[in-house]
């Protein structure tokens, strides 16, 4: 058909990631995004180890990463009574360990750095497309929008999130049990709400509070100019298809935690009454069996979902997505090194080995951050020494990230713990090279 051409449906952090990573590799793209616009507004930040970081730096994005995010510092751990219960350095651990710090962003701001970041991005990030149908052939795909428009490519990548459309699609065309039959592939083992209120004067920049109750948690991330409310509640396992609803929250919903202390100055209510915007969520899990199908692919929140770790020690969804993507295109160069116009075959075998790299990880990224708030919500008390236990489980996985096998990256940061991974020795081939 032509030039390999990617279409990337979603154009949320991970697709946006994507999407630099396949401009830096000289390999053709699109984005489309249902929504209006890019990016939307959203009630809670995105927060990002010192791997990923590492990544930003390699992809030239870590300057203006820096510029808008917030390092973490202190990590405070408090009882529903006020009691204090301990301080943990883990973030300055992190970086001690890795080199680059673990930093909080507004996802706002951080999608205008991606979006800055990507050439001509006002052309090839086209908002307001509904994906209505994909129709694969044997030299290519073509996805149709509710517009009436539709885009002509080699593959399609689903970066569209928890509900993605383009699984749906392959659940349809795949053969009976290979995909879940229901609408939810995942679990909710927890319930909650996020909400974003300015900072409290009490409440420094940089700082982690998670506040306790049996079965419950509470937790504030601290920027310089606000606070990022999340709350948890383990329910019985929930899989209804269920969306994120702004601002629909009620007193109700969160009355058992009004008099609980954030500090000594400050109570829950306190910041809810000043909240600027807020929604319901499940904090749903899991990791789905098969990752491909035909010239469809999946990345992020549609392949697997770690949300019920929104505990700063995890924020492992973007994360994992973010990794994913960086091996995706690893595994696409590579194919297209081999063959510019690959079969159905050479695609397969690419995604094959994207998900048989990135399944492993991102299953025990669910089962420790599960773990983990399990420990914080125990009936017993926040089980913190072995929640920090647990964390030590994530060092190998973090050391071990991918970065992009074409791009030099000579000036890499590194901490006591050696990277695993580096560019190939002879950066961009010929082939790569030709591309852009």
């Amino acid at each position: 058909m032509g030039q390999f051409k990617v279409i990337v449906v979603g154009a949320g952090p991970v697709g946006l990631v994507l999407a630099i990573a396949l401009q830096k590799s000289g390999i053709d793209f699109v984005v489309v995004e249902q929504r209006k616009q890019v990016p939307p507004p959203t009630a809670f930040g995105i927060f990002l180890w010192p791997h990923i970081l590492r990544i930003f730096h390699q992809l030239g994005l870590y300057e203006d990463m820096q510029s808008i995010g917030q390092v973490m510092t202190k990590l405070e751990n408090r009882s529903s009574t006020g009691e204090h219960l301990e301080i943990s350095n883990s973030f300055e651990l992190l970086e001690f360990a890795h080199g680059y710090p673990t930093m909080l962003f507004d996802r706002r701001t951080f999608a205008e750095v991606l979006m800055k970041n990507l050439k001509r991005s006002d052309q090839l990030v086209k908002t307001n497309k509904k994906v209505t149908n994909i129709t694969t052939r044997k030299d290519g795909v073509t996805v149709d929008f509710a517009d009436g428009t539709s885009e002509r490519g080699s593959i399609v990548v689903g970066a569209d999130g928890v509900w993605s459309t383009v699984r749906d699609f392959m659940r349809e065309r795949a053969p009976p049990g290979l995909f879940s039959e229901g609408p939810n592939p995942f679990i909710a083992p927890y319930q909650g709400l996020f909400f974003r209120v300015p900072r409290p004067e009490s409440l420094k920049p940089g700082q982690t509070v998670y506040v306790h109750q049996p079965n419950k948690q509470l937790m504030a991330l601290v920027t310089a100019t606000e606070a990022h409310m999340t709350t948890y509640e383990r329910v019985p396992d929930v899989s209804e298809r269920t969306y994120f609803s702004p601002n629909k929250v009620t007193d109700e919903d969160v009355k058992y935690w009004f008099d609980v202390p954030v500090n000594e100055q400050i109570t829950f209510k306190d910041l809810w009454d000043d909240k600027v915007m807020g929604g319901k969520v499940n904090h749903d899990e899991g990791v789905i069996p098969w990752w491909h199908w035909d010239r469809l692919v999946l990345v992020g929140d549609s392949v697997h979902k770690v949300e019920c770790s929104m505990s700063p020690f995890r924020g492992a969804g973007a994360r994992c997505g973010i990794e994913g993507v960086i091996s995706l295109v690893n595994k696409l160069n590579r194919t297209l090194n081999s063959n510019p116009d690959p079969s159905r075959q050479d695609l397969s075998r690419a995604f094959t080995a994207y998900q048989v790299e990135r399944e492993p990880a991102a299953r025990l990224w669910v089962h420790v951050s599960r773990l983990d708030i399990d420990l914080y919500t125990s009936k017993a008390g926040p089980a913190s020494k072995a929640a920090t236990f647990a964390d030590g489980r994530t060092i190998p996985i973090v050391a071990n990230s991918p970065v992009l096998d074409i791009l030099p990256f000579p000036d890499e940061k590194e901490g006591v713990v050696p990277w695993r991974r580096h560019p190939k020795a002879d950066g961009q081939s010929k082939d790569v090279k030709a591309r852009l």
